[in-house]
């Protein structure tokens, strides 16, 4: 009885990870500075009311978009206006909220941001499926957008982070109308992610598979049907996708898991970055320097979002105005790099 409970006690989280950043505080705010918030609804893949928003920039300027606004003084973005909105998805709990800094940054450049939350409208699922089934909302999503301003073909790009870079690579794998794909610290699969949470123990094993009898039961669903690196090999060449490792000393997303992902891409115009603690090169094994050759290096949240701007108003505007190239992608890696 006592193991059951440790067990209950490991699988808590993982089907309902609640945001404690934003415990006591609604899902929808009615009042954010810098930011003009048009909510509305629409259908989820459950059938039932999920709340979302449209995001633009209005009013004083947050601190974030000021940051942002004396980067594009000095560099400008001048060709944003391609892009019609941008999605972005955070976190499975308080989803509007939790995308709100990020919304500040690309609002800041003049971008619209859709922000939704995955939970559905007054917490309505009870259970959280780690992307695996609230990537269904977004065709809905999109096809909502397309109702309301009765326009069949947006220029849609999509940001997801952490718990929403795994819904977006779903998403991307899935729905052509995502022209464009930035994933900020994606976990390859959820299964790698939770064992490295496990404490080291020659029970380990036993664990994670009465975890996953426990899930499996809960919400049809198991650690191992959530592995965003297996749809990152799905999105078409087309897309642009970039891959941005920002998290330290993090076993849920781990610089490997962005390697990984990139390896998997066949993207011709993919790209990743990371950020790494320590700055100098030399701490790194020459296995490592190998593996990192094509990584930008980021050296704070910061200049990675400004960063982010200019990726968006340069390779992604170009791929969208592109023509789109339908002979077969290069061959994808086969061996995973794990560092």
């Amino acid at each position: 009885m006592r193991f059951w409970f440790y067990i209950e006690d490991q699988v808590q989280p993982i089907l309902v990870p609640v945001n404690q950043a934003y415990a006591g505080y609604s899902n929808l705010p009615k009042k954010v500075l810098g930011l003009r918030i048009e909510p509305f609804l629409f259908k989820g893949w459950d059938g039932g009311d999920v709340q979302a928003v449209i995001v633009s920039k209005e009013g004083e300027e947050s601190s974030r978009q000021l940051t942002v606004m004396s980067d594009l003084a000095a560099n400008p973005a001048e060709k944003l206006g391609a892009i019609d909105y941008v999605l972005l998805c955070v976190d499975w709990d308080h989803g509007i909220r939790s995308a709100l800094p990020l919304a500040e940054t690309l609002t800041a450049a003049g971008l619209r941001c859709v922000l939704w939350d995955p939970r559905g409208i007054n917490d309505r699922r009870p259970y959280c499926t780690h992307g695996l089934k609230e990537s269904r909302d977004v065709p809905l999503l999109l096809d909502e957008l397309e109702r309301r301003e009765g326009k069949q073909k947006h220029s849609i790009v999509a940001v997801g982070q952490g718990y929403g870079a795994a819904l977006m690579l779903h998403a991307a794998a899935h729905d052509s109308r995502i022209l464009a794909l930035a994933a900020i610290d994606a976990y390859a699969s959820l299964r790698q992610s939770v064992k490295r949470t496990l404490p080291q123990s020659p029970f380990a094993p036993v664990i994670l598979e009465m975890m996953n009898v426990r899930m499996d039961k809960t919400v049809g669903m198991e650690c191992f049907d959530v592995a965003p690196v297996e749809q990152a090999s799905s999105i078409d060449r087309n897309v642009p996708v970039l891959i941005v490792h920002l998290a330290q000393d993090n076993p849920v997303c781990t610089l490997g898991d962005a390697l990984t992902i990139y390896r998997r891409l066949k993207s011709d115009n993919r790209e990743v970055w990371a950020m790494f603690r320590d700055n100098s090169p030399e701490s790194l094994t020459e296995r490592q320097k190998e593996a990192l050759a094509d990584v930008k290096r980021l050296f704070d949240e910061e200049s990675a979002m400004t960063s982010l701007v200019h990726w968006l108003d340069g390779p992604v505007v170009a791929a969208i105005q592109a023509p789109r190239i339908v002979d077969p992608a290069r061959p994808v890696p086969s061996p995973d790099l794990q560092l």
